[in-house]
C-alpha cells in the first residue's frame, strides 16, 4: 500500500498523449514539450499507437526507430520537462504473442493496453470510430454491443500484458448516441471481475480525461467504476487526457485529480523503465 511521504513529488503530470508518431497524432513531440511547459506540467508520456490488426489502415504505422530517436533529441532540446517514452496496444487476445514481443523493447518506460476492435459474428468494429461503431450499434442492442466489449476486456486483464488498462469504458464513446448515458450498474459484474484481475495482475487503471470533452461527458471510467476499484481495493491509477494534439494536453486533468481525491486515493502512479513510481495527489 502506498503511504505519503513529506515531500514527495506531486502528480503534475499527463501519461496518455499522441505525438505525429501515432497515425492520428496531429501535434510533434516538440511542440507538446513546449506545450507541458507553459502549463506547468512536469512529466508528459507519450503512448504512440501499436495496432496489430492488418484491417486497420493505421497497422504497423509506428516506426519506433524514429520515435525513439524523436524523443531522445526533444529531450536535450527541452530539459524542463520529463518525457517519458510508452506506446499504448490495441489488444486482441488472438495476438497476445505478438504483444509479448512488442513489451519486450528496453527502450519502453510503460505500454498502455486498450481495447478498440471487436470481432463478432458478422463482422468486425473499431469501436472508438465513429463510422465503424456506428454500423455495429446499429446491428445490436446494448447488450449485444457492448457485452464483447467487456469480455475482450477481462482477457485484457487476465494476460498482464501491459502496465495499464486504459480508457476502460470507451465502448461509451459513440454507444450513448444510440443507447443513452452509460449506466455501469447494468455491467457491474463484468466490470468488478475485470477490475479484480487488473489489481492481481498490478495493472495501473487509468483515468482518460478525454470523456469530458466527448458525448458522454465524464471520464473513461466513470466515476462509479472508480469508486468500484477503490473499494476493491485497486490503488495504481494514472492520468492520461488521450491528447492527440498539443491544444489538449492536460485538458481535464486536474479535474481527474479532484475526483480522485473526492474518492479518496491519494496517490498516482507514473512509470520508468517499466518501473513504478508514485506521486501524491
Amino acid at each position: 500500500m502506498h503511504r505519503a511521504l513529506p515531500g514527495s513529488p506531486t502528480a503534475r503530470l499527463d501519461l496518455h498523449v499522441h505525438s505525429d508518431a501515432s497515425a492520428d497524432g496531429q501535434s510533434s513531440i516538440a511542440e507538446h514539450a513546449h506545450r507541458a511547459l507553459a502549463l506547468g506540467l512536469e512529466e508528459v508520456g507519450f503512448c504512440e499507437h501499436v495496432d496489430l490488426d492488418p484491417r486497420d489502415r493505421h497497422c504497423d504505422h509506428l516506426d519506433l526507430v524514429r520515435y525513439s530517436r524523436e524523443i531522445a533529441r526533444v529531450r536535450a532540446d527541452v530539459p524542463g520537462i520529463c518525457l517519458r517514452q510508452g506506446i499504448e496496444i490495441s489488444y486482441q487476445s488472438h495476438k497476445e504473442d505478438e504483444i509479448r514481443t512488442w513489451l519486450e523493447i528496453e527502450a519502453l518506460d510503460y505500454a498502455v493496453t486498450s481495447i478498440h476492435v471487436i470481432d463478432y459474428a458478422d463482422g468486425w468494429s473499431i469501436v472508438s470510430e465513429a463510422r465503424m461503431a456506428g454500423r455495429y450499434f446499429r446491428s445490436h442492442n446494448q447488450r449485444q454491443a457492448y457485452g464483447p466489449y467487456f469480455q475482450e476486456l477481462l482477457r485484457a486483464a487476465h494476460s498482464g500484458l501491459g502496465d495499464i488498462l486504459s480508457h476502460l469504458d470507451l465502448i461509451k464513446r459513440h454507444g450513448t448516441a444510440y443507447y443513452g448515458p452509460f449506466e455501469p450498474a447494468l455491467y457491474r459484474d463484468e466490470i468488478c471481475d475485470i477490475l479484480q484481475a487488473a489489481i492481481r495482475q498490478g495493472m495501473a487503471l487509468e483515468v482518460n480525461t478525454s470523456g469530458w470533452r466527448q458525448a458522454p461527458g465524464e471520464p473513461y471510467p466513470a466515476p462509479t467504476i472508480l469508486a468500484w476499484y477503490r473499494q476493491l481495493g485497486g490503488e495504481r491509477v494514472t492520468l492520461g487526457s488521450d491528447a492527440h494534439s498539443a491544444d489538449h494536453l492536460g485538458e481535464g486533468v486536474a479535474m481527474a485529480q479532484d475526483l480522485l481525491r473526492q474518492l479518496g486515493f491519494r496517490a498516482v502512479v507514473t512509470f520508468e523503465e517499466r518501473q513504478v513510481r508514485w506521486l501524491d495527489l
